[in-house]
């Protein structure tokens, strides 16, 4: 990780960012006991849409200053970011434990580093981020081999299934947030996040009508206290803050923090959910943290002032 990237009041907000979107994952797991899981997702972030709404409205229209093609280009980002990204990942917390999702998630900056040589010509990949991808899908290998071998019991499904959808929200989030980067420095983030929400909730809602009619939506107190947390906690806080983040920092920097909170879900999610992982799952989580390390730190001096450099101009 690029330390010289982050001072003051840009590490306050990673550490911020860590710790929250760390919980995110358990609270995700108690609240799908009573809630289903594309409901669940689109009320969260309708909530969240509609939290920050006042805020985005009062900077006025002229707070996106590309026009009609850059609110489209914002509103596309949401429905990748928000609305494909969190269907994924509340499906396969249905299937799999939150730690899991969370360790499988942490090959978001794998992702990041690909996109980001393809998109932005200012970090170019390097044989050290190839062959850490190379070892983070030799990690997702070894959880996934025994479930290969046995795809047609019911357990195995569940696992690959879950696995897959974690799989597709990491790799469509990489390319959310280096889309986001490379459209949007000039997109104040509440503005941002406003529109995001606004079309990732939509999808998220007509998926709900589509795959889930008439699920059942037991409206506990667990229930309605798991959905404000993700909410504002969750969602329209730190996504504002990660906007505010992306164009201060290197995307080395911001691929770095599913490596933290992935440590955090996996903490909580043995605390208070009781989940465990076998040696098996240890060695594979263990492949891709280290490869996501890896893939994270600055190849050289020289490459870290140029990303630095370029940070601070945006």
């Amino acid at each position: 990780m690029s330390v010289s990237a982050l001072r003051g009041q840009r590490l306050a907000m990673y550490v911020g960012l860590c710790l929250v979107w760390g919980s995110t994952w358990m609270v995700i797991k108690i609240g799908l006991r009573d809630l289903s899981a594309l409901w669940f997702a689109g009320i969260r972030m309708a909530l969240a849409c509609a939290l920050i709404a006042p805020f985005a409205l009062a900077r006025g229209r002229g707070a996106v200053t590309g026009g009609r093609t850059l609110t489209m280009r914002v509103l596309w980002a949401g429905v990748l970011q928000i609305g494909v990204n969190y269907a994924c990942i509340f499906l396969a917390e249905v299937r799999i434990e939150s730690g899991l999702a969370a360790v499988l998630f942490a090959t978001f900056p794998l992702f990041v580093a690909l996109f980001a040589h393809a998109m932005l010509p200012d970090e170019p990949l390097t044989r050290r981020t190839a062959a850490s991808a190379a070892l983070g899908l030799l990690g997702v290998a070894v959880i996934e081999a025994p479930a290969l071998s046995t795809v047609f019991s019911h357990e195995a499904r569940s696992l690959l299934e879950g696995s897959a959808f974690v799989l597709t929200s990491s790799i469509v989030a990489a390319y959310a947030n280096v889309y986001n980067k490379k459209y949007f420095p000039d997109v104040p983030p509440v503005w941002n996040v406003w529109l995001q929400t606004l079309s990732g909730s939509l999808l998220l809602f007509l998926l709900a009508a589509v795959f889930e009619p008439g699920a059942p939506m037991h409206w506990t107190p667990r229930a309605v206290g798991a959905l404000l947390y993700l909410s504002i906690l969750g969602t329209a806080l730190p996504f504002a803050g990660l906007f505010w983040l992306l164009r201060r920092v290197p995307m080395s920097v911001i691929g770095t923090i599913p490596i933290v909170d992935t440590v955090i879900a996996v903490v909580l999610g043995s605390l208070v959910l009781s989940e465990s992982f076998s040696p098996r799952v240890l060695a594979g989580a263990g492949l891709i943290l280290v490869a996501v390390l890896l893939a994270a730190a600055p190849a050289e001096a020289a490459q870290e002032r140029k990303q630095n450099e370029t940070a601070a101009i945006r």
